[in-house]
């Protein structure tokens, strides 16, 4: 199950990474390509413009350029002008007039385009056209010189005079010109793309989601299985116990009471050490079964208020007061516990921490509030808990003593779980194991 969630969580990962690439992928050609359709559409309406003008055969008039504005409308041109040639525009200039420069005679033309907002300006740039003056000015005008044909009526009267404007002036063929046009055609390719990518983002996004609510779901099943198998391996293990225990208490009674009894009667020497040294064995399996009977007891807590300083007080009178600093300034006035069983789990702490420590040194304690929760603190001054082993500590008969049966850890975790609050070991940083109980307020 575990391999599996985090197959799923990677396989999300993977596929919407993919999704967004390919997405983020097509948008930045597609905008290459909207670059490239805006620059043909401009081109194309240029040249139709030119065109249009073109074939008026005349000059064109205010109205001409009106019409022609016009009839380009719904491809997306906003304005027209033809600068130094006709000084006529239609529309209105994003940004005002243009300004432009002619190009010098002879040079190429130039198309330059430039962003205005929402519209796109071309300025072809061409050379100033050359235009005929006026009938009676310019070059040619005035009396024929002496000697030379009179001219004729309408027409030029030497070769190289340009005609009047009118009927058969010249006409704009590439004349320079601006023109104004909003690129719909590319705008809507763009505005799809976007569309793609945010669809393909929420998508991912959604798919990301999905696949942590999964791996939640499923981690939180595989703690809960683990919990259940736990609990069954736990109860097997407390049956057998128990019967154990049950079988093994009247025996053992009565071979302590019978050592006991021979003890006393034997005389100093080396059969009485004997006979003690059976009293001592009795006595520490009397120990092991009352802690399997502990172990095995579930049942529910007994809690009322009582003062959890108190508690910690009693278990260190219990195990040696002497070397044990207590710090109760934090200590709540009252608190909802067992106070037997709680004393129970604070012993066991106290009694560990006193044999990890070295022979003399004090062990702490200390009781406060955190977060609003009672904690308890127990801390040696021992070689401190080896790695990996933070959790595994708790579980029955796991023990590092020799004389030890590995159940007093095993027991305050129960008795800690039964009050709905987490027992917790790690190492402290000047050194010792510390352990942490945090037990909440009765609900």
């Amino acid at each position: 199950m575990r391999w599996s969630r985090w197959g799923i969580l990677t396989t999300a990962v993977l596929m919407g990474s993919g999704m967004m690439v390919s997405a983020w992928t097509s948008h930045s050609r597609l905008q290459g390509i909207s670059e490239t359709l805006t620059y043909g559409q401009g081109q194309i309406l240029l040249a139709a413009v030119h065109q249009s003008l073109n074939s008026l055969g005349r000059r064109p008039e205010p109205e001409d350029l009106d019409r022609t504005l016009a009839s380009f409308q719904s491809q997306g041109m906003r304005y027209l002008a033809l600068p130094f040639h006709f000084q006529h525009e239609a529309g209105t200039a994003m940004g005002g007039a243009p300004v432009v420069e002619p190009v010098l005679p002879g040079a190429p033309p130039q198309l330059l385009i430039k962003e205005l907002g929402e519209r796109i300006r071309l300025i072809w740039r061409a050379p100033a056209p050359r235009l005929a003056p006026p009938r009676g000015m310019g070059p040619g005008a005035g009396p024929p010189p002496p000697g030379a044909p009179p001219r004729p009526p309408g027409g030029p009267q030497r070769p190289g005079d340009e005609p009047p404007m009118g009927a058969g002036a010249r006409q704009p063929r590439d004349a320079p010109m601006v023109i104004e046009f909003e690129p719909v055609a590319a705008r809507e390719l763009v505005a799809s793309s976007r569309r793609s990518l945010l669809i393909s983002g929420v998508v991912s996004l959604t798919l990301l989601l999905a696949a942590l609510a999964m791996f939640r779901w499923l981690k939180g099943r595989e703690a809960l299985q683990h919990q259940l198998e736990r609990e069954r391996h736990l109860a097997t293990l407390g049956e057998m116990s128990a019967v154990l225990a049950h079988e093994l208490r009247n025996p053992l009674a009565s071979l302590k009471g019978h050592a006991q009894l021979l003890a006393e009667a034997l005389p100093e020497g080396r059969s009485r050490t004997k006979a003690e040294r059976v009293v001592k064995e009795a006595l520490r399996m009397e120990d092991l079964t009352t802690s399997l009977l502990a172990f095995v007891r579930t049942g529910s807590i007994q809690r009322q208020e009582t003062d959890p300083a108190a508690i910690v007080r009693a278990a260190a009178e219990e195990v040696d007061p002497r070397r044990i600093e207590l710090d109760a300034g934090g200590a709540p006035g009252s608190w909802s516990l067992d106070a037997a069983r709680m004393q129970q789990v604070l012993s066991n702490l106290l009694r560990n921490a006193v044999q990890a420590s070295p022979e003399g040194a004090a062990v702490f304690a200390r009781v406060a509030t955190e977060s609003g929760a009672l904690l308890y603190e127990v801390r040696d001054v021992g070689t401190g808990i080896p790695p990996g082993l933070e959790n595994v500590i708790f579980e029955p008969f796991h023990t590092q003593r020799p004389l030890g049966n590995g159940l007093g850890l095993a027991v305050a975790r129960r008795v800690v779980e039964l009050h709905g609050g987490s027992i917790q070991a790690s190492n402290h940083p000047e050194g010792g194991a510390l352990f942490r109980v945090r037990i909440p307020v009765a609900a």
